[in-house]
């Protein structure tokens, strides 16, 4: 779908590909490897998200805030809840932070932070009435949900997250607790290509035709299909996106199937042969070496992990100054800024 929207909005195909990967690529950076470890060209990333919930709570604020629950205004209406509660926290959808650091990226003119920071402001309708914190905020009511931590939207599982799925948020008041991702998906979409839009060639052909986007929701709107609460049409569903991406309005080029290895297959490979199959928790599994020693900044991971950096750093910039000021200190502040997951 980001590929859709950012085709659609003049980013020629390589570049709205790039966009893509980098956007998707946020979900899947869970693991700082070592690259060439003892070497002049030693190298290691930061993560941009962990499905490790027992991390520490600096270090998993650091990656929930500034990736996937960007704060917003807990005062507005599609949040209020049946409780009356209210934080400072709570991920609100289009936020003028969220928004703010996505116009951040734009102007950057990096397309790696242009895909992180899509998925970032994307994930604040998904991630709606949430909170990248440990919090009863969160929580849901039932055995199975007690029995979970509050972070996230873990009690709702990856419900949020399902695009053709109804369900119910019984936190919400009456008016708001019945969640459509259909159209929350769709509002995001609109939000997101008006954004795209702005950073896009003018001149690009694929803007020519109902440049509004009102052709690109509705494409979205059919490709998306029925109703699906399990997730079980993922895959005709993405295969509709990939067809449509041949249309002339969308670059003509068929996207490829995302792999989540191959920026880092490009870019290294594991110090030690078949250790990549070991465990997660293995050390060594972390421990690479580049392909390419001359040429390895030119490559994709070597550039989003550069980004993701940036994008960490100027996130959590603008928070502290307009959110985590107003609830932690200085000293805590400035260790949570100097964290990262390993």
């Amino acid at each position: 779908m980001t590929y859709l929207m950012a085709a659609k909005a003049g980013f020629q195909p390589k570049d709205a590909r790039t966009i893509a990967y980098a956007s998707q690529y946020v979900d899947d950076n869970t693991i700082a490897y070592e690259v060439n470890r003892g070497e002049p060209e030693y190298y290691t990333n930061y993560i941009s998200q962990t499905a490790d919930i027992t991390k520490p709570r600096n270090e998993l604020l650091r990656v929930y805030l500034a990736f996937h629950f960007i704060p917003g205004d807990p005062m507005l209406p599609c949040a209020s809840r049946r409780d009356g509660k209210m934080h400072i926290l709570n991920t609100t959808p289009g936020s003028v932070n969220a928004a703010d650091i996505m116009d951040m990226a734009i102007r950057s003119g990096n397309i790696y932070r242009i895909g992180i920071a899509s998925h970032s402001y994307a994930d604040t309708w998904s991630h709606q009435n949430f909170t990248g914190f440990y919090d009863s905020f969160n929580a849901f009511k039932g055995l199975f949900e007690q029995a979970l931590p509050n972070i996230g939207h873990v009690d709702a599982q990856i419900v949020p997250d399902l695009p053709a799925c109804k369900w119910k948020d019984r936190r919400l008041t009456a008016e708001n607790r019945e969640i459509d991702n259909i159209s929350r998906f769709l509002d995001a979409a609109r939000c997101l290509f008006e954004k795209l839009r702005g950073a896009a060639d003018p001149s690009s052909p694929q803007r020519s035709v109902e440049s509004d986007g009102q052709a690109l929701i509705r494409d979205l709107r059919e490709d998306i299909g029925d109703d699906d609460p399990e997730n079980r049409a993922s895959p005709d569903r993405i295969g509709r996106y990939m067809s449509r991406s041949e249309g002339e309005e969308y670059g003509k080029e068929r996207l490829d199937a995302y792999n989540r290895e191959a920026w880092l297959t490009d870019a290294a490979q594991a110090a030690i042969p078949f250790v990549k199959y070991l465990t997660r928790w293995d050390i060594q599994k972390r421990a690479y070496r580049w392909r390419d020693i001359l040429r390895y900044k030119e490559g994709h991971w070597y550039q989003f992990q550069e980004a993701v950096k940036e994008h960490q750093s100027t996130a959590l910039d603008l928070l502290e100054e307009r959110v985590l000021s107003r609830m932690m200190s200085k000293e805590e502040i400035g260790d949570l800024k100097k964290r990262r997951v390993l």
